[in-house]
C-alpha cells in the first residue's frame, strides 16, 4: 500500500505542475502538426503527384541519347541528369529516323520522385517533337510515343503509414523521461532526500512508486495521442492491443531512466546518460521495425508487434512471446538495479562509488 501512496502523491504533484501542463499541451500541438504534414505527404504519394519544387531537384535521370535531341530539352533545374545507366531511372532514345520520336523510359518505382521524372521526360519529348515538326515538316507533330518499363518495388504507402503511426505512439515513452529525472535527481538537488528516506516507507517502494506514477502519466498521454491519431483518419485495426503493447513497453524505459537517475549526481550527468540510453533503446525498437518493412516476418521488438496490431495481421505465439519476454526481463533488470542502488547510502548521499567499483563490489 505504501507503494501506491507514493505513486498517488507523485502523480498528484505532477498533474498540478504548470510546467508539466505546458509540455503536455505543447506535445499534443506538435502531434497534430505532424499528423497534418504526414497526411499531406501520403496523399501526394498515393496520387503520384509531383513533390514540392525543393525536392524535385533531387530527382535523378540517366540519359542515353546519341542524337541529343531529347537530352537538350530536359530541364537541368528539375532533374539531375547523368550519362548512361548510373541513375535509378534511365531514358533510352532510339536512333533518330524522323518523327514520331520514340524513346523508352525505365522508371524506378522505388523512388517517390518518379512522377517528377515522368512528367519532365514527357514534356521534353513533346518539345523535341514539336521542334522537329516545325523544322522539317511545318505541320503539327504526331503524338510522341514513350514506352514505360518499371523496375524496383515501391514501398507500400499503407506500410509506411503504419510504421509512422507506431513511431508516433512510442514518442511519449521518450518524451517524458524528464519526469523521472525531476522526481529522483530533484530530490538530491533540493536536498530533500533525507526527509523522504525518513518516512516509514521502504526505499524500494519509493523508487517503484515514483516509476509507477510516471507510467500512469505515459498511459494517459499515449491514450490521448491514440484518440487524436484515430480522429485524424488513420486506421488502427486493433487499438486496444496496440495501446497495451506501447504502455507495457514504457516499463523498461522508465526503469532504465530511474536507474540512471539514481546513480547520477546532478541533472547534467542524468541528461548525458539518458541521451545515450535512449539512443540505444530507440535503435532496439526501430531496427527490427525497419527489418519488418524490408520483408522480415519476426516480431523481435515491441514496435514490430505494434505495427502488426495496427494492420490487423493475425498474430501467433512467435509474434507475442519474444517482445513480452524482452519487456519482462529488461524491466526486472533495470528496476532491480535501481532499487539496489537506491538502497545504498554511498550512492544516495555520497561519496558515490565509480561504476567499475559497483561492478566489482555490488
Amino acid at each position: 500500500m505504501s507503494l501506491l501512496k507514493v505513486a498517488k502523491w507523485e502523480l498528484r504533484s505532477t498533474l498540478r505542475s504548470r510546467k508539466f501542463l505546458f509540455i503536455f499541451l505543447f506535445q499534443i500541438a506538435v502531434l497534430i502538426l505532424t499528423l497534418f504534414m504526414f497526411s499531406g505527404f501520403t496523399n501526394i504519394v498515393e496520387k503520384g503527384e509531383s513533390l514540392t519544387p525543393s525536392l524535385s531537384g533531387f530527382a535523378e535521370l540517366g540519359v542515353i541519347d546519341p542524337s541529343g535531341l531529347i537530352k537538350g530539352q530536359l530541364n537541368p533545374d528539375v532533374l539531375d541528369i547523368h550519362e548512361g545507366w548510373d541513375a535509378g531511372s534511365v531514358l533510352v532514345v532510339n536512333s533518330f529516323t524522323g518523327i514520331p520520336l520514340n524513346a523508352t523510359l525505365y522508371l524506378d518505382y522505388s523512388d517517390p520522385r518518379r512522377s517528377v521524372v515522368r512528367d519532365e521526360v514527357e514534356a521534353a519529348v513533346e518539345r523535341a517533337s514539336s521542334l522537329i515538326s516545325e523544322e522539317f515538316v511545318k505541320s503539327p507533330a504526331p503524338a510522341p510515343e514513350v514506352r514505360e518499363e518499371t523496375h524496383g518495388e515501391p514501398l507500400p504507402v499503407q506500410l509506411v503509414t503504419r510504421v509512422m503511426v507506431s513511431i508516433l505512439l512510442f514518442l511519449p515513452v521518450f518524451l517524458f523521461g524528464n519526469l523521472v529525472v525531476d522526481s529522483i535527481v530533484g530530490e538530491k538537488e533540493r536536498k530533500t532526500g533525507e526527509a523522504l528516506l525518513a518516512m516509514p516507507v521502504r526505499r524500494s517502494e519509493i523508487i517503484l512508486g515514483k516509476c509507477l506514477s510516471v507510467i500512469t502519466v505515459l498511459a494517459l498521454q499515449i491514450g490521448i495521442w491514440m484518440v487524436i491519431i484515430l480522429a485524424s483518419g488513420f486506421h488502427i485495426v486493433n487499438p486496444l492491443g496496440a495501446y497495451v503493447t506501447v504502455v507495457a513497453s514504457s516499463a523498461p524505459v522508465v526503469g532504465l531512466t530511474a536507474l540512471i537517475s539514481v546513480y547520477a549526481g546532478n541533472y547534467r550527468e542524468a541528461g548525458i546518460g539518458i541521451t545515450l540510453a535512449y539512443i540505444i533503446s530507440a535503435a532496439y525498437l526501430i531496427a527490427p521495425a525497419l527489418a519488418y518493412m524490408a520483408g522480415s516476418s519476426g516480431s523481435v521488438s515491441p514496435m514490430t508487434l505494434t505495427i502488426k496490431m495496427i494492420s490487423g495481421q493475425a498474430l501467433g505465439a512467435a509474434d507475442i512471446i519474444p517482445p513480452a519476454i524482452s519487456i519482462m526481463v529488461l524491466s526486472i533488470i533495470f528496476y532491480g538495479l535501481a532499487v539496489r542502488l537506491f538502497g545504498r547510502d554511498d550512492v544516495v548521499f555520497g561519496p558515490r562509488p565509480g561504476i567499475l567499483r559497483l561492478m566489482v563490489k555490488p
